[in-house]
Formats: structure tokens, C-alpha cells, sequence
């Protein structure tokens, strides 16, 4: 899927409780130079970054932010097009990357630690769910990313709840909706 489609199918406005914005591309290019410490984990610096570790056709960033006052779950997602065997590759390079850095890696001077793998909704061909703690400063926060291909595309979203890290999901209904566009 090209990148003007992938724009037209990339959820934007109100849906399922929060608001998708259109995030400027340059606001998102730093997150291309995510390397990190160890070849292992580059595929979760990658997707810490917004991108996945292979070269894509293209890429949509959202910020999502809750509509409802009580819903403390903030994050983002992104789309990313790439032909259906690298997507696959991104799916299966991730799990290892899981397996193989559970303590984290360092990247850009920034620490992420405390990667586990976490339920994640059954959804589109296959889906990966995890947690992981980046340490800003002397505090720990922790994200939560949810990872579905579908066919040749990754749509990918990433949570922050700071009152309760354990709900920073991105809500199924969010994901749902953004799958649903994409057919």
C-alpha cells in the first residue's frame, strides 16, 4: 500500500474514545535513529522510535489522546506498509527480540528495561503484545505496545497511563476500529 492510501485508511478524529491526530513527519524523524546497544534488540528500539526495523513503502503516525477526563491511558500508533514477507519478518524478528532482551537496551542515551511480553487482543493475521519500562531521569515509565499485521501492513500502538501503568494498553476497541479501516 502506498503512502497516499495509507493516509486516507489511517484512522484520524474521534473514534472508540480518543482522538487521533496527525503527527508531522517532522516531529517523528528523530525515531528513525533509534540503534540499539545490542543487534538483538532493534527491533524494540525501532518501535520505540515509531518505525519498525525494516525499510517500509510508508508511514502514518497518531497521536491518541482520550476523549473521556477519567481515562488516563495516553499513546500513539502508527500504520506501516511493507510487502507481506517483511511485514511477516517484523512479526517473527520481534518475538526474538522479546525472548532475547528481557533486561532492555540502551539507545540514543535513553534506557529501556523490563521488556515482558503481555496478553495481547487476538486480532488481524497475527498480533505481539509487551511492556516495557523506559527510565526518564530518575523516573520509570512504563509503555505498553500492542503490534497487529495484517497482511502486508503493521499497525502498531503504544500506551502511557501514568496512575496505573498496568491499564496503558491502547483500548481493542482503538485497535479494532484502526484494523477495521484498513480492511
Amino acid at each position: 500500500m502506498g503512502p497516499a492510501a495509507l493516509t486516507k485508511l489511517t484512522l484520524t478524529g474521534k473514534a472508540a474514545g480518543f482522538d487521533a491526530r496527525t503527527v508531522p513527519a517532522g516531529q517523528t524523524e528523530a525515531g528513525r535513529e533509534m540503534k540499539a546497544d545490542k543487534a538483538a534488540c532493534q527491533p524494540l528500539a525501532s518501535l520505540a522510535g515509531g518505525y519498525t526495523h525494516l525499510p517500509s513503502v510508508g508511514v502514518e503516525h497518531r497521536s491518541l489522546d482520550p476523549l473521556e477526563a477519567k481515562n488516563a491511558t495516553v499513546g500513539s500508533m502508527w500504520v506501516v506498509s511493507h510487502s507481506p514477507q517483511d511485514a511477516q519478518r517484523v512479526m517473527s524478528d520481534l518475538r526474538t527480540s522479546l525472548k532475547e532482551c528481557p533486561k532492555g537496551f540502551k539507545t540514543l542515551g535513553l534506557a529501556y528495561t523490563d521488556v515482558r511480553a503481555v496478553p495481547a487482543p487476538e486480532l488481524g493475521d497475527e498480533t505481539v503484545g509487551y511492556r516495557i519500562t523506559n527510565v526518564v531521569g530518575k523516573q520509570n515509565v512504563s509503555m505498553t505496545y500492542t503490534v497487529v499485521r495484517a497482511g502486508g501492513l503493521i499497525a502498531a500502538f503504544y500506551g502511557v497511563n501514568m496512575l496505573t501503568p498496568d491499564h496503558s494498553a491502547i483500548p481493542e476497541p482503538l485497535v479494532r476500529a484502526q484494523l477495521e479501516r484498513l480492511g
